[in-house]
């Protein structure tokens, strides 16, 4: 009774009742709030990779339907579908090298259903005329349908090849559903894709699908069910599916004991644990209880001599092994680092220094976007890119000034994938101040604060102008090679036909009995057959990447020769056809004859096509302005060009004439012969406003002759 009447016995018994109390109410509230937030959060995990399965199952879906559209309208696959000439040669090994994501059987088929060619790993199919989806395939509907095979159900999908707005043929992709649900099954989880009440993937017993069909139409579609001890979640696969018409669900299972085993554990630890840190804490009250009140007036004295000195290396001499003791080297400790703080601040001023010197001196554009959306630090590669004085890009909208319109949505999108944690990037286009958008691939990463708190985002902008520049150089070198491929066998096929029509004309002319007209016109055939094959020679060197013999050549003569050879078509086109004057100082040209010709009457025979009848077209040359090079010219008074055509003039195959009156060779031979000539083409023209073609060449050397005349 004297114990609980004095302050040590009160004291002692105060925190008794309360450690009793709070570990008590403890052990009771955070196993009860563990067990709902433990169960709440698994059900929240399991919808959440649900859903990224679905989404997956959607995105998987859409690529592959994107690739084989793609591969559908590719001009060459229509011109494969519509020439059957020579097709074998070039469509089988083709196919054999295609491919879409993922396991894919490819077949093109022709405008009856018969397969045409196939990828590697089709199996062979003569037809699928009978199939049921060819109609509306041969109308020109796309189809995407699930179809049951010997090896289980697979996605078909079937695009028409248009040519002309008629379906020539069709192109058919054939996928496995080995992409569903791969997240998921990772995390031991069951996955299973349903079509209606039928498992394209995995296994379900009937009354569990019967179930789980209730389960997805009720109020709550996305709730958790538990049958036979497994919890079972159905999520709808919305996007693609449903715009096709999949009535396709995802469902995904676990093990109720997987989900309640882990409460039942942490209830159980924590009742121990409290029992065990409550019998300790009554053992410590007791004891440090006794030793409270000695050390009290030592530590009072010690702590006002620092406060009334202000000096920090005073230390408090307490000896005391208590709760005061503790207090006593606690304050000693904080006057220690108190004494330390400046050394360390400095030393934390030099690292941000560093710091900032090398995020400075990054190649990269690096930004700080804060939560409001606020350009709050930029580097100077962030104003080079730009083109922003830094002090004016601080305090700028990150989405409203440095992201276009259309690309704002995909930005915020990837802020907020950012903000959950996640590091991304994307190639996009963003804004600047004087090169207007420009590609870049753009990373980014969240900021957080010391409470976990997200500040912002780190943007890094890697410039990608020179990587673009680089890939439409290989994609362009791609089609060149294509097309030397093609124009070796057309030269090689042209060579026999030339040769007897020139043999047939050369026997002609050898009779002595054959009149002037008739000798005439086999002269005519001999010349212009041998003209022929000079251009087969020149596709040849052309496709053989080999250099012609070249020589000094006088170019108002062959101006004169190629106006000699285009006159008939100026004729029948109605249209002038003059040759420009050249300056006296003409520099020397050496080419070849042959390829030179040629490409000018390329550009002269489109330049009479575009041109009206009364129109003029006009060719010429002139020391270039630099007086490094010469310029060949041609100009019309044509209808010109549109930047969409301007922009594809030179691909191998693209022409804006009717069917059967154009190749889509003549530009890129004629860009080839210039190149390989060491010139280059420019082209200026505008819709209505005619159209010039210039030939820029270098000079050529001086010959001593030449020097010394």
């Amino acid at each position: 009774m004297n114990l609980l009447r004095s302050f040590q016995g009160k004291l002692l018994l105060f925190f008794l009742l309360i450690d009793v109390v709070m570990v008590g109410a403890l052990v009771a509230t955070v196993s009860r709030g563990a067990h709902w937030a433990l169960e709440t959060a698994n059900r929240d995990h399991l919808l959440e990779l649900a859903r990224f399965a679905s989404d997956g199952i959607d995105e998987q879906l859409q690529l592959r339907w994107t690739a084989a559209h793609s591969l559908a309208s590719n001009p060459f696959m229509t011109n494969s579908v519509i020439d059957t000439l020579g097709r074998s040669d070039y469509l089988e090994p083709l196919m054999q090298r295609l491919s879409l994501p993922g396991e894919s059987d490819l077949w093109l088929l022709d405008f009856m259903g018969r397969v045409i060619a196939r990828n590697g790993r089709s199996e062979r199919v003569g037809s699928f005329e009978q199939a049921p989806w060819w109609p509306k395939v041969r109308d020109g509907e796309p189809q995407a349908l699930v179809v049951s095979e010997e090896g289980g159900p697979r996605v078909l999908f079937a695009f028409p090849v248009v040519y002309q707005k008629h379906t020539e043929g069709a192109l058919v992709a054939r996928f496995d559903l080995s992409f569903v649900g791969g997240g998921a099954a990772r995390q031991g989880l069951g996955v299973v894709l349903l079509d209606g009440e039928r498992p394209l993937t995995g296994q379900l017993p009937e009354r569990v699908i019967g179930e789980l069909k209730a389960l997805s139409s009720g109020p709550r579609p996305h709730d958790t069910a538990l049958i036979d001890g497994m919890f079972y979640l159905v999520v709808p696969v919305e996007g693609f599916a449903r715009e096709h018409g999949f009535g396709w669900s995802l469902v995904l299972s676990v093990p109720a004991e997987r989900i309640s085993g882990p409460v039942e554990v942490l209830r159980q630890r924590m009742i121990q644990g409290g029992v065990v840190t409550a019998a300790l804490l009554i053992l410590l009250i007791i004891w440090r209880t006794r030793l409270l009140m000695r050390p009290l007036q030592q530590l009072q004295v010690s702590m006002r001599r620092i406060i009334d000195g202000g000096d920090l290396n005073e230390r408090i001499e307490v000896r005391a092994g208590d709760e005061l003791g503790a207090i006593a080297g606690t304050f000693n400790l904080m006057l220690e680092r108190l004494a330390h703080r400046g050394a360390e601040l400095e030393r934390s001023r030099e690292h941000l220094s560093l710091l900032a010197q090398i995020t400075s001196s990054s190649p990269n554009a690096v930004l700080m976007v804060g939560r409001e959306g606020w350009i709050l630090v930029c580097n100077e590669a962030a104003e080079r890119l730009f083109g922003w004085p830094r002090m004016e890009m601080l305090g700028m909208p990150f989405l409203e000034r440095v992201v276009p319109e259309q690309s704002r949505e995909l930005v915020t999108g990837l802020l907020a994938r950012a903000g959950g944690g996640e590091s991304v990037e994307a190639e996009l286009s963003l804004v600047t101040r004087h090169a207007g958008a420009i590609p870049v691939q753009l990373s980014l990463s969240r900021v957080l604060d010391a409470a976990g708190a997200v500040l912002g985002h780190v943007c890094i902008a890697r410039d990608l102008r020179e990587v673009q520049r680089l890939r439409e150089s290989l994609v362009q070198s791609e089609k060149m090679a294509a097309v030397g491929t093609l124009v070796a066998g057309l030269s090689h096929e042209l060579n026999n036909p030339l040769g007897i029509i020139l043999g047939f004309a050369q026997a002609q002319l050898m009779r002595p009995s054959l009149d002037e007209t008739s000798r005439t016109a086999f002269t005519l055939i001999e010349t212009h057959t041998q003209r022929c094959a000079r251009l087969v020679r020149t596709l040849l060197d052309f496709s053989r990447r080999s250099g012609p013999s070249r020589e000094r050549i006088e170019v108002g003569r062959m101006l004169e020769r190629v106006q000699e050879l285009a006159s008939g078509q100026a004729q029948r086109a109605q249209v002038q056809l003059k040759i420009i004057e050249s300056p006296a100082d003409l520099p020397g040209l050496e080419a070849n004859v042959p390829e030179m010709e040629s490409a000018l009457l390329n550009l002269v025979g489109n330049a009479l096509d575009a041109t009206q009848p009364g129109g003029t077209v006009s060719i010429g040359a002139h020391p270039s302005p630099a007086r490094d090079g010469m310029v060949l010219f041609v100009t019309d008074t044509g209808s010109g060009m549109s930047p969409d055509v301007r922009q594809r003039i030179f691909d191998p195959f693209f022409t804006t004439k009717p069917v059967g009156e154009g190749t889509g060779l003549g530009l890129s031979i004629t860009r080839s012969i210039v190149e390989s000539h060491g010139g280059r083409i420019d082209v200026e023209t505008a819709p209505g406003a005619g159209t010039t073609m210039r030939l820029w060449f270098p000079v050529a050397p001086v010959l001593p002759t030449e020097v010394s005349a």
